[in-house]
């Protein structure tokens, strides 16, 4: 097979157990911007030798870079990708599409990775990012055979699956559940994991069962590996940075052994996947779309294995482990009267010739038989090389001491693991970078503030429309089946925008209007020919994300960013910008429903819901594709601290409507379209609401 495998290399053991075992790539983290801010990361001094090291073996190094940035961290930002060029890693895993800007303006020839976390689903979100100048893309893990199959076929980017590891339950990069709940952003590499954690499923309130019902199992395709060839994927990813090194050993160590002899896996070595990491077994759930309860570890939500090794899989692990071989050649000659010298050549036709100091004199004893020569030659043990084939030459009755010999074979097995490492050494060339600055000619002077509406249902677009509100975002489902024909007539009589608010996870849907809501770089390709809006969705968390988006109407900034992040950020964009002011933020978009994996289904109703530990209650409503969001137990409220908003200068406020009813949603249009025209109005009850993150942000 010829698929790339690329290990996790969480530490300077875990990277060392990754390439003894056999991978082709190991992707790590540095100090600052990965999405693993616990493992034990690498400065740019050691990712410079590790880097050299995996060179020397013919694997490539992939940075994480993978996390949101700060409109204050940008310049800091570049500072770090600058460094990363010098240290001469091979690609960069990327998030932030304002991140993304910059590494290409600094380094226009390093390879761009997607990170799952741009949650790309489909090929138009592959076309999407090609365009962008990505020329690999990591498909989010939710996808079955058959939609990755479709999407390789299709794509130039060369594409990357998730083969073997931990699930998040949320589709990655949509999360805010531990960033909501905690301050500790999924988005920013500090994930406290609250899916782990034990939680009831309510029916009206009523308990109809617990357990850990947010806790996948671990994925294992390792039997998949013939079909995942088969349908064109590029590369094979192991999660586990945060695992220890004996972990990457023996999963590494066991899919190299597959993916180079094919089959299907013996149970000894599904034993030993099993007992190196599991949560209840595993499960290939998602790529054969067989989801529901069999994909969860609703007893555990941690390891069952007790983390048992073989001694193979610790041999690999050790300190200054020499498992893994380079296959040479050498050639040797010892002719009388000149010194010996040895070539060594590899497998990609890299040669070094080392030459001796001492000339070969007539033997007084024993001569020097080629025989003896060449045993001496292929004494390779304590370097990274092994022979394959040797072509030894020494003229009849001479010799040199056997200490040359040694000394020319160190000399030659130096210069070819030099040589090795400098002809993967890139150009760390760099440029600047520049950040456009925000007209301020339309700031002066009081703001005016749109407010807008974002529906979930017919009752609460009748509330809007009843208030008049500039701007309505509504679902195709909820445009689709209206009972009340005359509501879009009122909304165009009273110049309402309508706009489609698409599906988050792209998919076929009847747009009925010419503005969309888009949640995705898929849609954003998908829909390029209507009047584009962006939604939280897109991770908009600086300016430069901002600025990507450019040809839209209005992007929402993520609602992880505080009042002074929020500043900074429309200091330096020209880019129209919304707000979400009010409503329960959706902390998870899930595939695989918590509801049916219960044993239940709400019907598209609105009748289950999760409690916490602390008593907290978080709906769970229907999503398209029989998908579910887990929305917060309460809602943002920001009416009473408008003034706060208004100083931003930002262009437009949301109200996001999920639970309420028609007489609700009246009440809070009412008393934000009140508190926008300079009117005090008050909180809500204690502990009814949030601020969200607008006076805490994250990390």
């Amino acid at each position: 097979m010829t698929m790339e495998l690329l290990a996790p290399a969480g530490s300077a053991a875990a990277l060392r157990a990754a390439v003894q075992s056999g991978a082709d790539a190991v992707y790590l983290g540095g100090e600052m911007f990965g999405a693993r801010h616990s493992a034990d990361n690498f400065t740019i001094d050691e990712m410079k030798s590790w880097t050299d090291y995996c060179h020397l073996y013919g694997v490539d190094v992939h940075v994480a870079v993978n996390t949101l940035v700060k409109e204050k961290e940008l310049d800091e930002f570049a500072d770090y990708i600058r460094a990363l060029g010098s240290a001469g890693v091979d690609a960069m895993i990327v998030q932030d599409l304002g991140a993304a800007e910059i590494i290409k303006e600094i380094l226009p020839d390093m390879a761009l990775h997607a990170s799952t976390q741009m949650t790309v689903t489909s090929i138009e979100g592959v076309k999407y990012l090609e365009d962008k100048g990505f020329s690999r893309v990591v498909l989010a893990r939710e996808l079955g055979k058959y939609e990755i199959e479709y999407i390789c076929r299709r794509a130039k980017a060369e594409i990357e699956v998730f083969v073997h590891g931990a699930i998040c339950m949320c589709y990655s990069g949509q999360c805010l559940m531990s960033s909501i709940l905690g301050g500790r952003s999924g988005n920013r590499g500090r994930c406290a994991q609250p899916c782990r954690l034990p939680y009831e499923l309510t029916e009206n309130g009523k308990n109809v069962g617990g357990g850990y019902i947010l806790s996948p199992k671990d994925m294992a395709l390792v039997n998949r590996l013939d079909e995942l060839e088969r349908i064109g994927v590029s590369s094979l990813k192991i999660e586990g940075r945060l695992k220890r090194a004996e972990y990457v050993s023996a999963v590494v160590g066991v899919y190299r052994k597959y993916l180079d002899r094919g089959g299907t896996a013996s149970r000894q070595d599904m034993t030993e996947l099993t007992d190196a990491f599991s949560r209840s077994g595993f499960t290939d759930g998602y790529f054969t779309e067989n989801l529901g309860k069999d994909m969860m570890s609703l007893v555990t939500p941690g390891n069952s294995s007790g983390n048992k090794f073989t001694d193979a899989a610790k041999k690999r692990a050790a300190e200054n482990a020499n498992v893994r071989k380079i296959p040479i050649t050498i050639s040797g000659t010892l002719k009388r009267g000149k010194p010996l010298q040895v070539t060594f050549t590899d497998a990609d036709g890299i040669t070094v010739t080392s030459i001796g100091t001492v000339n070969a004199e007539d033997a007084l004893k024993t001569a020097l038989t080629a025989e003896r020569l060449k045993e001496q030659l292929l004494k390779l043990g304590s370097t990274p090389f092994e022979c394959t084939d040797a072509d030894i030459y020494a003229d009849s009755g001479i010799t040199v001491p056997i200490k040359e010999i040694n000394a020319v074979r160190r000399a030659a097995a130096e210069k070819l693991t030099k040589a090795r490492i400098d002809a993967r050494r890139r150009d760390s060339k760099t440029h600047t970078f520049s950040r456009k600055n925000r007209d301020t000619k339309t700031t002066d002077g009081a703001n005016e503030i749109m407010l807008c509406a974002e529906v979930s249902d017919e009752e609460q677009l009748k509330a809007a429309v009843t208030h008049r509100l500039s701007r309505i975002y509504v679902p195709t489902d909820v445009l689709g089946t209206l009972k009340d024909k005359t509501l879009l007539e009122k909304a165009r009589k009273a110049n309402i925008e309508i706009i489609t608010k698409a599906a988050e996870i792209l998919c076929d849907e009847d747009i009925m209007t010419d503005s969309v809501l888009v949640s995705s770089a898929a849609a954003a390709y998908k829909y390029a020919d209507k009047k584009l809006y962006g939604d939280f969705r897109l991770n908009v968390f600086n300016s430069m994300t901002a600025n990507s988006f450019d040809r839209f109407e209005t992007v929402t900034l993520s609602p992880e960013l505080n009042l002074g992040e929020i500043r900074d950020t429309l200091s330096n964009t020209r880019v129209n910008t919304e707000l979400i002011a009010y409503g329960r933020i959706p902390l998870m978009l899930t595939r695989n429903c918590p509801v049916k994996a219960m044993g239940k289904c709400q019907k598209g109703k609105r009748i289950y819901s999760l409690r916490d530990r602390k008593n907290e209650v978080f709906p769970i409503v229907c999503a398209s594709g029989c998908r579910a969001k887990i929305l917060n137990s309460k809602p943002i409220y920001m009416a009473d601290k408008i003034d706060d908003l208004k100083k931003l200068k930002i262009n437009g406020l949301r109200l996001i409507f999920t639970v309420e009813n028609f007489s609700q949603c009246d009440k809070i249009i009412d008393v934000y379209r009140r508190a926008l025209d300079g009117e005090t109005v008050g909180g809500m009850a204690a502990g009814a609401y949030t601020r969200g993150h607008f006076y805490r942000g994250v990390l």
